[in-house]
């Protein structure tokens, strides 16, 4: 098929917003890529030329098939009475309107006939004994038969306006976006994501569908979250000039279903930033992922080497807990706290890491950045366990996770004593990274850098074991990782000897691509494991998603189409910037219909996500092709509040019609028009008001003007 860049009048895309009809389904082509296809009901009535100018409406246009396996589907779309009309007198069942149509001078009855998008006209269909040609019949039909809805072909006039409804296919020349695959084993669930370079927080179905949108005054800062109440978690990047680095926030909002801002929390300024993540807990309160600002002087002073502060500052993580109701931190941890280093023994911090696995080696730098960087630690995700009241944090400089106890204290938490566990705010466990204890080197290193670590939740697959994506690093590949963490039924982890890793020694899962390069997202990305026990990852880097089963086989894949704030066309590229893939994404939560925060929703699904574009080249070969006066309509004034005039003049002395239609494709009036003293020139006072004398509400409406070869349009807009 031929694709190329077609762009429709605002009036068109107007007209078609309020058509009626079931949800656009999506189905793979025999070229690979996925169409979309769009049944429109049209109660009131429409001929070929109308519903072939509402279906440009999103890039559309009216369905071409080409092979039985399409056919079929489609049919199956519209095999519905709320499709077809029942004539009254014949009994005969016509069908909506399709793609095909005959041009003027083709051999009748079956020669010359084209698809509306230049497709091949190969693929054969035909009812019996059509097509027939009795009365100029140059559009393709489903039907029609007395005995009920045929999955065949008519031939009818393109002017018959009694048809009820057409079929909108939405496809592009390729695929670089939107939905790939969606088998049938896949967790039916929606999927929740906010590019990092968008204002907007998408909602969608498995089926790439749009349900439902945010919108912030602030990009992602960087996590999103639907709550049980319906409303949405989201942080923000406020612009804080100190704390400049990858992730930053400063900001966590929430928003009801309808987007009115509820709450929000400014959390930035010269001395701390939220950064990365902001995680719901259960009693309602927030979890902030922070840095704070620590001198040169006071990290020499706790025993850091001048040399590793190639910044002249760090920013070490801590964690803060906000009550939304009183707008204050309740509770707080912070790493500066929990600190060994055996660089300077002046210092109050000074001893072996290697005999204190709880604490946290101040000296330890990223590898490859031999003179440290301001932001230390790179904390990028925290999640909480209600059941031992513990909080899991990635610390991916570390190439490690930690396990800390949240029952403390703040005191507590600043000390090494207290809390369920009595270890204060000590690292009750970690994991990923042996050689940050001196307990290891990289033969059983685990992490290259990570995101996202958490508990499975129970109920699932793996509950209670700890789920992350490991991004590789230097490695060159990631993978999905979940391994059952050292602990016993309360809770406590048994802390190993000096020199000894935390156990386990190894993962109980991993997700791997074939081959293992073919996954790689060196920066954000998540992972989350499903009812069904699937895991669905969030490939950040390159805005995909995917969902893979316990075989390591996926089952459902979309790449995200939204950039900044702009959709991207079906079949572009993915356009890329300094941080890679414009579409990156931090993570994509899913949640499953039952879930509290979509009960009682409305989760009518919507058009795919991505923009298309009609095939320019078959509506302009039709356009060209059927039989057209030369004629002008118009309307004044439009914007209009009590009355329009409509005008419209032919070329040739010929009966023409006038009718109006609503938004929605639904006949408001149809017009008796008068022969002007000027021949050929008509015009009629339109009021306004329906055809029950009501006056119709404000909106788009349109006028049509039939004449034989003739069909024109021109849009209406009423005010209150």
């Amino acid at each position: 098929m031929s694709c190329k860049s077609f762009a429709p009048s605002v009036a068109l895309v107007a007209l078609l917003a309020g058509l009626a009809g079931a949800q656009p389904e999506p189905w793979v082509h025999p070229d690979g890529t996925m169409h979309y296809y769009h049944a429109m009901s049209t109660p009131g009535g429409i001929n070929w030329n109308a519903a072939r100018d509402s279906a440009l409406g999103r890039g559309g246009y009216l369905a071409t098939l080409t092979s039985q396996a399409e056919n079929d589907f489609v049919f199956g779309l519209v095999d519905s009475a709320v499709y077809w009309y029942h004539r009254p007198g014949s009994g005969l069942w016509a069908g909506p309107w399709l793609g095909g149509f005959q041009p003027s001078g083709s051999p009748e009855p079956d020669s010359g006939w084209l698809w509306i998008d230049n497709e091949p006209f190969a693929f054969l269909n035909w009812s019996p004994g059509e097509p027939d040609n009795q009365g100029n019949e140059n559009a393709l039909n489903f039907g029609e038969s007395s005995s009920g809805r045929l999955p065949t072909w008519n031939d009818l006039s393109a002017a018959d306006d009694s048809i009820r409804g057409f079929v909108r296919e939405l496809s592009a020349d390729s695929q670089t976006l939107g939905l790939f695959r969606n088998d049938t084993s896949t967790f039916v669930a929606y999927t929740l994501f906010t590019p990092l370079t968008s204002k907007f927080t998408y909602l969608i179905d498995n089926k790439g569908r749009l349900i439902h949108t945010w919108r912030s005054t602030y990009s992602p800062g960087l996590s999103v979250y639907l709550l049980e109440d319906g409303s949405l978690l989201h942080s923000a990047r406020v612009g804080n000039t100190t704390f400049s680095a990858g992730g930053s926030g400063g900001r966590v909002e929430r928003f009801d279903w309808d987007g009115n801002l509820l709450w929000s929390y400014q959390y930035s300024n010269t001395e701390h930033c939220q950064h990365h993540d902001a995680a719901p807990l259960p009693n309602g309160d927030v979890l902030l992922v922070a840095w704070e600002m620590k001198t040169q002087a006071e990290a020499i002073a706790a025993g850091r080497n001048p040399s590793l502060i190639g910044e002249g500052k760090l920013w070490p993580d801590h964690i803060v807990e906000v009550n939304p109701s009183t707008d204050s931190i309740v509770w707080e941890w912070h790493v500066w706290d929990h600190l060994i280093q055996d660089y300077d023994s002046t210092k109050a911090n000074y001893g072996d890491p290697a005999q204190h696995s709880e604490l946290v080696d101040l000296n330890l730098v990223k590898p490859g950045n031999p003179h440290g960087p301001a932001d230390w630690l790179h904390v990028n995700s925290v999640a909480y366990n209600p059941e031992f009241d513990q909080i899991i944090i990635s610390a991916h400089n570390f190439s490690e996770v930690w396990v800390i106890d949240h029952s403390t204290t703040t005191e507590q938490a600043r000390g090494h004593t207290g809390g369920r566990q009595g270890m204060g705010g000590d690292l009750l466990y970690r994991w990923g990274n042996p050689s940050a204890y001196r307990a290891g080197d990289t033969s059983n290193q685990k992490f290259y850098g990570q995101h996202n670590a958490q508990w499975i939740q129970p109920g699932l697959s793996g509950a209670g074991h700890i789920l992350v994506f490991s991004n590789g690093g230097r490695r060159g590949y990631s993978s999905v990782d979940e391994f059952i963490p050292a602990c016993d039924s309360t809770g406590q982890y048994p802390r190993p000897a000096p020199g000894t890793p935390f156990g386990p020694s190894a993962q109980c899962w991993v997700y791997y691509a074939t081959p293992r390069t073919a996954f790689f997202s060196q920066n954000i990305s998540g992972a989350q494991r499903l009812p069904n026990g699937h895991t669905r990852i969030c490939e950040g880097d390159d805005g995909t998603f995917f969902e893979v089963t316990h075989d390591s086989q996926v089952v459902w894949r979309y790449v995200n189409p939204a950039t900044d704030s702009t959709r991207l066309y079906q079949g572009d590229t993915l356009p890329v910037g300094p941080g890679g893939k414009q579409n990156n994404t931090f993570r994509a939560p899913c949640y499953a219909p039952d879930y509290p925060g979509l009960v009682g929703k409305d989760l009518t699904p919507g058009y795919p996500l991505e923009n298309y574009r009609s095939p320019s080249v078959g509506l302009a070969e039709h356009r060209a092709a059927l039989p057209r006066a030369r004629a002008a309509l118009s309307a004044a004034p439009s914007p209009f509040r009590t009355r329009t005039a409509i005008s419209l003049q032919l070329t040739a002395n010929s009966p023409a019609t006038l009718t109006i239609y609503n938004a929605a494709g639904r006949r408001v009036r149809s017009i008796a028009i008068r022969q002007s003293p000027v021949a050929n020139r008509y015009s009629f006072s339109w009021d306004g008001k329906d055809a029950s004398g009501r006056v119709v509400s404000r909106g788009v409406y349109y006028c049509r003007a039939h004449a034989p070869g003739l069909s024109l349009a021109v849009n209406l807009v009423k005010l209150d």
